[in-house]
C-alpha cells in the first residue's frame, strides 16, 4: 500500500511539473534590452506586424503591414501557380506527397527570386525621461497569450 502512494505521489509531481512546463514553453525572454533590430521581438497578426527594441529610456515600435514592400522588379507570386494547382491538388489527394511538394517547388515559387523584402511602414519612437537608469530588466514574448512585455526598476 505505501509502494502504491509513493508511487502515486510521484506521478502526481511529474504531472504539475510537466504541466508547468507546457505553459512556459513558448515564451521568449531576455535580461537585456534589444539595441538593435537583429535583437528585437516580432508582434502582429500576420497582416499587421511591429518589432519591438530600445531600452527603456528609448523604446522603438518598427511598424509593418502587408502590403507594403520594396516592389520589383521581382514579384512576391508566381502568376503561373493557378495553371498547376490543379495538379498538385490531385497528387495531394492520392497521397503522392512528395511528388506534390517538389512540383510546387517548381511552379508555385517564384521564378525570378524569392520575392521583395517588406517594408518599414515607420518607426514609432516613444521616450521616457528618468528612464536611463534601470535595473532588474525583463522583456519578453509570450507566444501562447500574444503579448510582448517590459519591466524594469530604478527608474526615478
Amino acid at each position: 500500500m505505501k509502494k502504491i502512494r509513493n508511487l502515486t505521489i510521484l506521478l502526481l509531481l511529474v504531472s504539475i511539473n510537466s504541466t508547468a512546463q507546457d505553459k512556459n514553453d513558448l515564451v521568449l525572454w531576455y535580461d537585456a534590452p534589444a539595441p538593435n533590430w537583429n535583437e528585437a521581438l516580432p508582434i502582429g497578426n500576420g497582416r499587421l506586424g511591429a518589432m519591438v527594441f530600445g531600452n527603456p529610456a528609448e523604446e522603438n515600435i518598427q511598424l509593418n503591414e502587408e502590403t507594403l514592400w520594396s516592389g520589383g522588379p521581382h514579384r512576391n507570386d508566381n502568376p503561373n501557380t493557378r495553371e498547376i494547382l490543379p495538379e498538385i491538388r490531385q497528387l495531394l489527394f492520392e497521397g503522392n506527397y512528395k511528388e506534390a511538394h517538389n512540383l510546387a517547388n517548381t511552379k508555385i515559387i517564384s521564378q525570378t527570386s524569392h520575392g521583395m523584402p517588406y517594408e518599414t511602414a515607420g518607426n514609432l519612437y516613444l521616450k521616457f525621461d528618468g528612464h536611463e537608469n534601470y535595473e532588474n530588466y525583463y522583456r519578453e514574448l509570450d507566444i501562447n497569450r500574444a503579448i510582448q512585455k517590459t519591466s524594469y526598476t530604478g527608474a526615478i
